[in-house]
């Protein structure tokens, strides 16, 4: 599916982040990738390795003072689709769906795209 086939069926605006923040495995505590960007719905990340695709994972989201007064965030996210990144061949492009996540845990990533977020392009009010 070509990108702009993907943004059309996109029903929320992704918030591109200026700041690359660590996405862990909250199971291993192993890192998987970096988030990119956000919506209240989903998420993309890069990583190093390819994920299998429609596969649950429960993610751990470490946060700052700024956004959260908890250390970290966690919940669950299904991978919905996975390729190589057009500018840097080394890494995947991970775009997931938010399944599971805390009322809580989702203020925070809320703060996190309002905080971190490129300013242009969108709406940080939505």
């Amino acid at each position: 599916m070509s990108p702009s086939r993907k943004q059309e069926r996109r029903q929320l605006q992704r918030r591109k982040l200026s700041y690359y923040m660590l996405v862990r495995d909250a199971n291993t505590q192993k890192a998987i990738g970096n988030l990119l960007d956000v919506t209240p719905a989903g998420l993309l990340m890069d990583s190093r390795d390819p994920l299998p695709l429609e596969k649950d994972y429960r993610l751990r989201l470490d946060t700052t003072p700024e956004v959260g007064d908890k250390s970290y965030i966690s919940f669950i996210a299904r991978t919905k689709w996975c390729h190589r990144d057009p500018t840097d061949i080394l890494l995947y492009d991970i775009g997931f769906s938010i399944v599971t996540i805390a009322a809580q845990d989702a203020a925070i990533l809320k703060r996190i795209s309002e905080k971190y977020a490129v300013q242009d392009g969108f709406d940080v009010s939505t």
